[in-house]
């Protein structure tokens, strides 16, 4: 087996095996299940089954829908897997400083690249494209071509770094949910813990994370952490010029970029590739909702790598006109980036309803669980629960949702958590 498939693969399998073992607990004691818990539990299998009704309708192969439709709720059964085990509130503090200490080396990493990037390029006048310390790409890259995944390596004169991981959006995110914990969970925090999670997180140069930024650090800022002010400006200057700058607005693609039907190549400006892509696989989600609007054209049909193992027939030119340049990029980065037009695509109306539910009943018992804290210090780990919460349906606008090390670690947090205020209240 690959190397990448591993990479792919390893979630699915522990998701698989821990979840049963988790029912087992909590059939063992039943008490631990409330009433938001089981909400969220019905909320979670809502969407699966209608995953299952979709394929049904659409009399889809049995394999690709089942896999489709526990491909949109494996996250999330983490929660449960993880509320089950731990019982304890210092056993949070066991999970998180290791992880802590992980995202601090990264940022630390982060900085040196960025420092070297611009050095390189503005002293030593070279030509920096990419700066990895371990061969990132070529573990998860499935083919033996070069990617066009590590595209657009500067923005506005500036590096966008990805340290030690796969690109820019997942540094910017992962570093961005340890420090809203970590602010959130201390009074005053270090400098240097401080400096490098930021470090991580702006120098992403990313409009999902410098936007998700400005939530967390407005609300640090009313906390009394008045210094994020000084960061606040910069970023809302980068955001300012995101919004009027066409290549970078995930809402006005670019008019310049255009398609050869003759040679299949983009031609426009830098960086036009991104919005091509988003603009037409947007655009080719809406026709295939229109054609499947109350439940999809079922799950592993669109928009995912799953889509692209199963060959799913919509990618055929004559079905939709999707551009075999299109689906070619799609067979490389494995999702169009756009997490609602895909839910609307494979699980139509019925999906995006039952998604928005069970977003909204996670939030409800993050709230619940919050209120029936002992202490104002789990009290406000929950808040940061809540704020991050708001920060994943951010970066659903323009990534998809299943992006493993923000995800998944969120969603472990959050499981850690609610099993020790499940037990003590």
């Amino acid at each position: 087996m690959r190397l990448s498939i591993l990479f792919h693969r390893i979630d699915v399998f522990t998701i698989g095996i821990l979840f049963p073992l988790s029912l087992i607990e909590y059939y063992k004691n039943k008490g631990i299940i409330n009433r938001p818990f089981l909400i969220l539990l019905i909320s979670v299998f809502g969407v699966f089954f209608s995953g299952l009704m979709s394929g049904a309708v659409n009399n889809n192969p049995l394999l690709p829908t089942i896999h489709g439709s526990f491909d949109y709720i494996k996250y999330f059964l983490v929660i449960f897997i993880y509320a089950a085990f731990f019982r304890e509130q210092d056993e949070f503090v066991k999970v998180f400083r290791p992880l802590l200490i992980v995202a601090i080396f990264i940022g630390v990493i982060a900085f040196i690249q960025e420092a070297w990037a611009m050095y390189s390029r503005y002293i030593l006048k070279e030509n920096i494209q990419n700066i990895f310390y371990i061969e990132i790409p070529k573990i998860f890259q499935q083919r033996d071509r070069q990617s066009t995944f590590f595209a657009n390596s500067w923005r506005f004169g500036m590096y966008r770094v990805s340290s030690l991981m796969l690109n820019h959006n997942y540094l910017g995110l992962y570093c961005l949910l340890i420090f809203n914990v970590y602010s959130f969970a201390t009074k005053r925090g270090k400098f240097i813990v401080f400096f490098s999670l930021l470090s991580g997180t702006l120098g992403s140069f990313s409009r999902i994370v410098y936007t998700s930024f400005t939530l967390v650090a407005g609300l640090q800022i009313l906390r009394g952490r008045k210094w994020l002010i000084l960061l606040l400006i910069p970023v809302a200057v980068f955001l300012f010029e995101f919004s009027f700058n066409s290549e970078q607005n995930l809402l006005k693609p670019t008019k310049s970029v255009e398609l050869s039907k003759n040679t299949g190549e983009i031609a426009g400006e830098e960086g036009s590739i991104d919005s091509f892509y988003r603009k037409h696989t947007r655009e080719k989600a809406i026709e295939i909702w229109k054609d499947h609007v109350i439940w999809g054209a079922g799950p592993s049909m669109y928009g995912g790598a799953l889509s692209v193992k199963y060959n799913s027939p919509l990618y055929d030119y004559k079905a939709y006109n999707i551009m075999p340049l299109v689906v070619l990029f799609l067979k490389e980065w494995g999702t169009i980036d756009q997490f609602w037009p895909q839910v609307l695509a494979e699980l139509g109306i019925v999906g995006i309803i039952l998604f928005v539910w069970l977003f909204v009943s996670l939030t409800i018992m993050l709230f619940s669980f919050r209120n029936k804290a002992a202490s104002q210090e789990v009290k406000n780990l929950f808040t940061a629960f809540i704020v991050y919460m708001v920060v994943i349906l951010v970066y659903t606008f323009g990534l998809t949702l299943n992006l493993t090390p923000i995800l998944f670690t969120c969603f472990a947090f959050i499981g850690i958590a609610s099993g020790f205020v499940i037990r003590s209240s």
